[in-house]
């Protein structure tokens, strides 16, 4: 198996813990990241990393597909599904691009990319397509 060396080192549970809103918020994007590691591994994905530091973005996480490609994908907790396409900004899409074509040169291989939102409830939403 691949290791990714760059810089791949995960948070540390005890972030944001100072305030009770700000960790409550942290947990529930370690669920959300739950949540879709789940999906992805019942559809035959192996995570390689979570939550690793490319020089150009984190990536939540990173699988290899069963055809052997690589996956990132972007988790987002999301309530309100009609207003997930404007939780992405054209900043973060250009941070994951670069962030992409980084682990496409060390991977030598294909990289895609995903967007997973999550509900409150665990409900996961992934959108393959991020132009535009």
């Amino acid at each position: 198996m691949d290791r990714v060396k760059c810089t791949a080192s995960p948070l540390p549970a005890s972030k944001n813990t100072s305030s009770p809103k700000l960790y409550w918020a942290h947990q529930r994007g370690l669920d959300s990241e739950q949540y879709v590691l789940n999906y992805y591994h019942q559809k035959g994905y192996q995570i390689l990393a979570q939550r690793l530091k490319t020089p150009f973005a984190e990536v939540d996480l990173l699988f290899r597909s069963p055809e052997g490609h690589i996956l990132m994908v972007e988790v987002k907790t999301a309530n309100l599904q009609t207003y997930q396409v404007h939780r992405i900004s054209w900043k973060q899409k250009a941070r994951l691009v670069r962030a992409l074509q980084f682990l496409a040169a060390h991977f030598e291989a294909l990289v895609e990319v995903h967007w997973a939102f999550v509900t409150k409830d665990g409900a996961v939403t992934i959108i393959e397509d991020i132009s535009g």
